[in-house]
């Protein structure tokens, strides 16, 4: 029994220590590239971690807000923001635990996320900001329209997640996958697989982009770098991701909403006009927009199609 014991001991091990190497091996070549640069930027020092930010054009203030996933970053508004600094004070962020911006070992979640960006409207760009958000990210902007309609004015929301996605809540099945993308060693593997580069690629191909062909390698080059940077920590917003620990049920606050409300749609995503209509059904002054040929990139796929509606 001692020597099976001891066996599985030596085999845990090297286990481990073969992961730790692999892991290592991993985050040095990830970001090797060098995409995304920090000094176009400055950081905003909230209290939970240091946000980076880019400021650009002049007018009135926009605060674009890109999907929440640790591979995401300020990068996803890359086609358009030069086109709305034309008319706009662009305020384009990496969210806490995304991108450049810190990367901290909490429970993430809706108010977290409501209330970084309203903390960033009052502290960095002092006075009311129109908003322009997507996917998951859609419903902090909801949450903080809500609870502080004297920062937030126009909300233009990009593949909104259907209603009923976004009200799921953290149930034993979420709650375990957290436990084990937490985990020091185990976790980092996990994440890294998730996240490896032909991962996002299969997703940028099967969900992100319509038409595969406009998929440069480059832009999925900056997503791997950004799920990377920091090491494993972002696995610690994945976790909360896959725990359902960032949803929220929005209907109650979008219902009340006095704000001009857009939703863009890329029009391939799958049910896009049934979830249309459910925001419509809860708030009837919602306008509803879709970009032709696109999925849930369109800013990305289609920018000159994309800011027809902005």
């Amino acid at each position: 029994m001692k020597h099976r014991l001891k066996t599985f001991v030596k085999l845990a091990v090297g286990a481990s220590v073969a992961m730790c190497l692999v892991n290592k091996f991993i985050e040095s070549t990830a970001v090797y590239r060098h995409l995304l640069k920090k000094k176009e930027g400055t950081f905003y020092k909230w209290r939970h971690g240091a946000i980076y930010y880019t400021k650009s054009g002049s007018g009135s203030p926009l605060l674009v807000i890109h999907d929440l996933h640790p591979a995401a970053s300020r990068q996803e508004w890359a086609e358009v923001i030069s086109s709305l600094s034309k008319d706009h004070t662009v305020y384009a962020i990496d969210l806490l635990g995304c991108g450049r911006s810190e990367k901290p070992n909490i429970v993430y979640s809706n108010y977290l996320y409501m209330q970084l960006i309203s903390d960033f409207a009052e502290k960095i760009i002092r006075g009311k900001t129109d908003v322009l958000a997507s996917g998951k990210s859609c419903a902090f902007a909801i949450t903080a329209a809500k609870m502080h309609p004297d920062l937030f004015g126009r909300l233009r929301l990009v593949n909104p997640e259907s209603l009923g996605a976004a009200a799921v809540q953290p149930n034993r099945r979420s709650k375990m996958a957290k436990a084990i993308l937490s985990l020091p060693i185990l976790g980092v593997s996990l994440y890294y697989i998730l996240t490896s580069f032909e991962q996002l690629q299969y997703e940028f191909t099967e969900s992100y982009f319509y038409n595969p062909f406009h998929i440069q390698p480059k832009l999925v080059q900056t997503y791997y770098e950004s799920a990377h940077l920091s090491g494993g920590r972002g696995r610690y917003l994945y976790a909360s991701i896959k725990g359902h620990y960032v949803n929220l049920d929005v209907r109650y606050a979008l219902s009340s909403l006095s704000q001009p409300i857009d939703l863009i749609f890329g029009e391939e995503i799958k049910d896009c006009r049934k979830i249309a209509q459910s925001y419509q059904n809860v708030n009837a002054s919602v306008c509803c927009h879709f970009v032709e040929k696109t999925k849930a990139l369109p800013q990305l796929e289609a920018p000159e199609k994309f800011c027809r509606f902005l």
